[in-house]
């Protein structure tokens, strides 16, 4: 097991060297990145349109940088075994490893981006809370289940490549039903209920309410995103040991 954590974590690290050293402005590139993202969102909806009263700008960034680090790990999962064919090709490799790589890649350049999130709080003049201490908690509860739906993902897609367009269109149904752009808890009765079925809309609302609110998370509904998590890694692992063999075999 633990032979296997640190290839992880080496392929991780190289991965993103040659990432970082393929462009001429390098690792400059991960801060560039969330920016040009965050700023497009922003211009669209806080100067464009002119969404959102006070504190609109801080609210829709947090919720756009914590819904890219699901979106993005969960996309690039869904074909990291394919691109892995020439390196399942040369040694034997549990499928998890590629899924895993991307997963653990992705978290490392959302820790830059989240650095940049909290700078950006407090130059627009959010006061530190002690809040802020609980940020490792929920950033873990939701590392479970993007590693869930990334697993799952990933074991499906190669075996029925046609279910990307699912995940594609599924990704994003999610991003516009999961609170980024408007308050689920404004919403009430059925339609409130089954929005907040989306395990993303509980996660937002943690982070909103720590960095924001300077206020304890909703507990209760965090315990759905966690058991969406833990009942996708273990199906996740599960689908991805089954087909252990078959993998290779694909075209």
């Amino acid at each position: 097991m633990n032979h296997w954590l640190e290839l992880i974590l080496y392929k991780a690290r190289a991965d993103l060297k040659v990432e970082a050293s393929q462009g001429y402005l390098g690792m400059l590139w991960w801060v560039l990145e969330p920016v040009l993202y965050m700023g497009a969102f922003y211009i669209i909806f806080a100067v464009a349109m002119k969404r959102g009263g006070e504190n609109f700008v801080p609210w829709l960034l947090t919720g756009l940088v914590v819904w890219k680090w699901f979106d993005t790990s969960v996309r690039m999962s869904a074909t990291s075994i394919r691109m892995g064919k020439g390196l399942m090709a040369q040694v034997y490799l549990p499928k998890a490893f590629f899924p895993a790589v991307i997963i653990l890649r992705n978290s490392a350049k959302f820790l830059f981006t989240l650095v940049l999130l909290l700078l950006f709080l407090l130059l627009y003049g959010m006061e530190v809370s002690w809040t802020w201490l609980l940020l490792p908690l929920v950033m873990l509860m939701q590392f479970l289940l993007l590693g869930g739906v990334s697993l799952v993902a990933a074991a499906l897609i190669p075996l029925w490549p046609d279910l990307m367009l699912v995940v594609n269109n599924g990704l994003m149904l999610m991003f516009f039903l999961s609170g980024v752009f408007f308050d689920t808890s404004a919403l009430q009765g059925w339609l409130g209920t089954l929005l907040r079925l989306n395990p993303m809309v509980p996660v937002i609302d943690a982070w909103r309410a720590m960095l924001l609110g300077s206020d304890w998370p909703d507990w209760v509904w965090l315990a759905w995103p966690v058991l969406a998590g833990a009942l996708t890694t273990l199906l996740g692992l599960y689908l991805l040991r089954r087909f252990d063999r078959y993998y290779p075999r694909l075209s």
